[in-house]
């Protein structure tokens, strides 16, 4: 028993290193083809042209492309012994990092700077006569079973993390908060002022409901037929009253700073989880890549349309009016109207802003049909 569970600990790490090695190439393919974009026309990096950039600039745009080529070249020496446990997304991320890399092959011989000459044979059918040459291996059996087990291994990887990135920061807040803020901030609360702020909001509320109370006790009479009360009777009842609201505004008070610092117990758990397992984070990155990238090109189009209307689209501001007050009164603090219509006047556009810009430079060219549906899902916009 021991030595199998050795072994499986032993192929989940292996699986592991797979999965980063994948992820770090693909990135570093992706870093090197928005350079070329942005700096090159879409053409290859020619380190002996001058760019209209300044020198120091363009030194760093270069440092930056050496790094990621030599990340690429160094992923694809380790996955490439791998390859046939590669499949759907995964390996058309390899077959990136490979047209990256053969892109600036020394031994390549350079292409002419305007056009080129045609392929003998298309690059399609290249691909599938390696996919037959895979298939027809005396390992491809092997290596299917391997991919599956790494797949496997990365997925029972990743849901493990989400549920520590989930369960940790909940449990941790509320044991902290029930165990041990609650008994000191009702301890010292009484004796430190800080533990427990004013709160304009809450007088204001107070003395309204103390309005109220009064006209109930006055309507109260007028309903009965009995007598009205006399000012020293009236006087005592809203005194207690005042009494009642002004013990229910303290503990509210308090339970606003008893939230404020869970809360920073749970964001503390949060962060540890990120610091500890960090590698388990890349294996979750390159999980959700895939989930997100092997989707059909309609889905993809269905769920950016759905996101962006729900978080930045024309009728999300009542959404984020409810979240933000919901916010503001969980840490006690008052909702100031000002600041929420500020806030969704130029956060939405913002999100709006880096979701297109991730559309266009990512997005287009790993799957330029998602575009392509996206629009057309879209009116044509």
């Amino acid at each position: 028993m021991g030595l199998t569970d050795w072994l499986g600990a032993f192929g989940r790490a292996e699986a592991s290193d797979l999965s980063h090695h994948l992820e770090r190439g693909y990135e570093a393919a992706l870093l090197i083809q928005s350079i070329e974009l942005e700096h090159y026309n879409d053409r290859p990096v020619r380190p002996e042209l001058e760019l209209a950039l300044p020198r120091g600039v363009q030194d760093q745009v270069l440092r930056r492309f050496r790094a990621a080529l030599e990340v690429c070249r160094q992923s694809l020496a380790v996955l490439e012994p791998s390859r046939g446990e590669l499949l759907g997304q995964e390996l058309r991320q390899l077959q990136l990092i490979e047209t990256v890399v053969g892109r600036y092959d020394p031994r390549r011989q350079p292409l002419p700077a305007i056009s080129r000459s045609p392929e003998v044979l298309p690059r399609s059918l290249l691909g599938v006569v390696d996919q037959v040459r895979r298939q027809l291996d005396p390992k491809a059996e092997a290596n299917m079973v391997a991919g599956f087990r790494r797949r496997r291994d990365s997925t029972l990887v990743s849901l493990r993390i989400l549920l520590l990135m989930v369960l940790v920061p909940v449990l941790l807040q509320q044991v902290s908060r029930t165990y041990v803020v609650s008994p000191l901030v009702d301890r010292y609360a009484p004796d430190h002022g800080f533990l427990s702020y004013p709160r304009p909001q809450l007088e204001e509320r107070a003395v309204e409901r103390l309005r109220v109370y009064r006209a109930e006790i006055e309507f109260d009479a007028l309903l009965t037929g009995s007598r009205l009360p006399t000012t020293d009777e009236l006087h005592q009842k809203l005194a207690e009253r005042a009494q009642e609201l002004k013990e229910e505004a303290d503990q509210a008070s308090t339970h606003a700073i008893k939230n404020v610092l869970a809360d920073l117990a749970g964001l503390g758990g949060f962060v540890l989880v990120c610091l500890f397992w960090r590698r388990d984070l890349q294996v979750l990155r390159g999980f959700v890549d895939e989930l997100v990238y092997g989707l059909s090109d309609s889905a993809k189009a269905f769920a950016i349309i759905l996101f962006t209307d729900i978080f930045v689209g024309f009728h999300s501001p009542e959404g984020w009016t409810v979240l933000l007050d919901g916010v503001a009164h969980h840490l006690g603090l008052p909702a100031q109207e000002n600041f929420i219509m500020l806030f969704i006047a130029t956060f939405p556009v913002v999100l709006a802003t880096v979701f297109k810009y991730w559309i266009f430079r990512y997005l287009n060219r790993v799957s330029p049909s998602s575009v392509a549906t996206l629009r057309n899902m879209n009116g044509g916009g």
